[in-house]
């Protein structure tokens, strides 16, 4: 499969087909009231992603996130309730991205409208630190089919499409994040 996947990559850069992905995060302070960029930077594109856009080539199949079911839950009830759920999870790595690392599973929502005439698809996560305490954030995860196992990936059972690492982010109480993530054909 991996050998098949470089093949299609080979192909895609040839015709411009290439997956390309943006991630752009912003704070809003509550202290201060103030927005800040914390994170603007390209993404790594999954192999599991490369993977369904070749099986779909061959058959009547949709496997974008047309419709996200995410809601925002705080760490303390991630549980198997969010099974089968999609979007983006926003995580304080330490040894690996595990579920046991999440600090949330984003309230999101997907923006399929193409204006500009690109192909794209952008989702945008929402998280608001009410734990009283000060969180780091520092890697998140897209993807499709949430399975709940605190020891494995929230998506190990699913599709993940994206994956991004970045320097610690420092979200005090009631700041709040809005990753907005964009994959792009072409």
């Amino acid at each position: 499969m991996i050998q098949e996947i470089l093949q299609m990559e080979k192909f895609a850069k040839e015709n411009g087909l290439q997956l390309s992905g943006h991630i752009l995060g912003i704070v809003k302070r509550a202290l201060t009231d103030k927005e800040e960029i914390v994170i603007d930077q390209h993404n790594i594109i999954s192999n599991d992603l490369r993977g369904k856009m070749r099986d779909t080539m061959n058959s009547n199949a949709d496997f974008a996130l047309d419709n996200l079911q995410a809601t925002q839950v705080a760490q303390a009830s991630l549980s198997a309730a969010l099974n089968g759920k999609d979007g983006i999870c926003l995580f304080d790595e330490t040894s690996g991205i595990t579920i046991a690392d999440m600090l949330a599973f984003m309230a999101s929502a997907v923006h399929p409208t193409d204006p500009s005439g690109s192909y794209y698809r952008q989702w945008q996560g929402v998280y608001q630190n009410l734990t009283g305490v000060t969180e780091i954030a520092d890697s998140a995860d897209l993807g499709q089919n949430y399975t709940h196992v605190p020891s494995s990936p929230p998506f190990s059972s699913g599709v993940l499409y994206a994956a991004n690492g970045w320097a610690d982010v420092t979200l005090l109480n009631n700041d709040i994040i809005t990753v907005n993530w964009k994959i792009t054909v072409g």
